[in-house]
């Protein structure tokens, strides 16, 4: 039975992935004062569910969604499952993160912010990122950039669960649920020109913003019938004052938010 829903998940998402299916270690100290290292929670037959945020609004909703399927866990699989809760590019304080946690009723969780918990190791970057890693070959088992969700996680977890109790053996197949579209910017923090790429399973049209963290859009530029990979779209933001600001890239499917620093 599942062996048949991962071949159903298979078909359902991108073929492409801009992302791993094996975990990178990392040794971290979270918010706490306490150090951990990601591979021996793995082996210790740990799964661990970590999300990234900037902190925004956007990002509290799902982040909340999957906090709340890890939690439905814990009396299931009481301290088999957690969830760690980061900054996406350590720039926010770990009392930024927890004060915006507990806003977002998010707090069955262990805080970081640290560059050791990169994003990037995962593929591209988009504002929220969940990813879901399990068993002793730290196979990735969910990765999902701007839109996790709680349901997909908790597949993603069951997927994991059923792993361990096989002893780690390939039962199934772990599926990454993954992008279309990839988005980066350079460089970051910048002056005065955003340089852009945008890479896609098809080619499709594109929304381009640039917003403030109050919600102001500065600017909007509109490209229809984008290639697979576009390279070199520049943006003026010479006529920004220095802060943190969201690039926005919307197609009819999916939208990528990316924060860069104006200086």
């Amino acid at each position: 039975m599942k062996l048949l829903a991962s071949l159903t998940l298979a078909l359902l998402f991108s073929a492409t992935a801009f992302g791993q299916t094996n975990a990178t270690d990392a040794t971290v100290t979270d918010c706490a004062g306490t150090s951990y290292n990601l591979f021996d929670e793995l082996d210790a037959g740990k799964i661990i569910v970590i999300g990234w945020t900037m902190p925004c609004a956007t990002c509290a909703g799902p982040l909340l969604d999957v906090h709340n399927a890890v939690l439905g866990f814990a009396v299931s699989h009481p301290g088999v499952v957690e969830y760690w809760m980061t900054d996406d590019f350590s720039n926010s304080s770990c009392v930024t993160i927890q004060d915006w946690c507990a806003a977002s009723g998010i707090t069955n969780a262990k805080f970081f912010s640290s560059t050791e918990l990169d994003m990037f190791d995962y593929g591209s970057a988009g504002m929220p990122k969940v990813v879901v890693l399990g068993c002793t070959d730290h196979k990735v088992y969910y990765n999902k950039n701007n839109s996790p969700s709680g349901q997909a996680a908790e597949v993603s977890i069951n997927y994991a669960l059923d792993d361990l109790a096989n002893a780690c053996q390939p039962v199934g197949i772990a599926e990454l649920e993954v992008t279309n579209l990839d988005v980066s910017c350079f460089p970051n923090p910048t002056s005065s020109v955003l340089n852009v790429t945008v890479g896609m399973v098809a080619p499709q049209a594109v929304v381009i913003e640039v917003i403030g963290l109050n919600g102001k859009v500065f600017s909007t530029v509109s490209m229809a019938d984008l290639n697979l990979l576009v390279d070199g779209i520049q943006l003026d933001v010479n006529n920004l004052a220095t802060g943190i600001y969201m690039l926005k890239v919307s197609s009819n499917e999916e939208t990528v938010v990316e924060k860069f620093e104006v200086k």
